[in-house]
């Protein structure tokens, strides 16, 4: 296993997807506190909207663990500042059918890795790759041909 540094390129799509969700789940943080703290006021005696609150915060405590563990991810391929690589045979390809769409290759020894779709469609499963990717986020930044 070896490993290269990440390009500048990289190192900002690591600080915009750490970067953009803790802005938005502070500002909807925010947002929710608030008006659960206006209504809770003024429904205080009122068990079902007690529930509704109940269950409204815990569903905000998933989101927010979800949300610090996709910012911990980046945050901590950023910090390691390089990309592992590794030569690994391409065991199969998938993508979501939602759009948008999501590409991700399976390799052996690695496991399952996000690409681009460019990439997708030039990969032949069974054939061997050169593969730089981030092991947290499990972006694959560059995955090369062997011969």
């Amino acid at each position: 296993m070896s490993a290269k540094p990440l390009t500048l390129e990289q190192q900002n799509w690591l600080k915009a997807n750490a970067t953009l969700p803790a802005i938005s789940l502070f500002v909807l943080l925010t947002i929710l506190c608030g008006m659960f703290a206006c209504l809770f006021t003024g429904l205080r005696e009122n068990l079902p909207f007690i529930i509704f609150l109940a269950v409204s915060g815990l569903l905000m405590l998933a989101v927010l663990a979800a949300t610090s563990l996709h910012i911990y991810n980046n945050l901590m391929d950023l910090r390691s500042g390089t990309a592992q690589v590794l030569e690994a045979r391409l065991a199969h390809k998938r993508h979501t059918s939602r759009s948008p769409k999501t590409f991700y290759a399976e390799f052996e020894g690695i496991g399952s890795v996000i690409i681009m779709g460019d990439v997708y469609e030039t990969l032949e499963e069974g054939k061997i790759y050169r593969v730089a990717y981030s092991p947290k986020t499990r972006r694959g930044w560059e995955i090369d041909a062997l011969p």
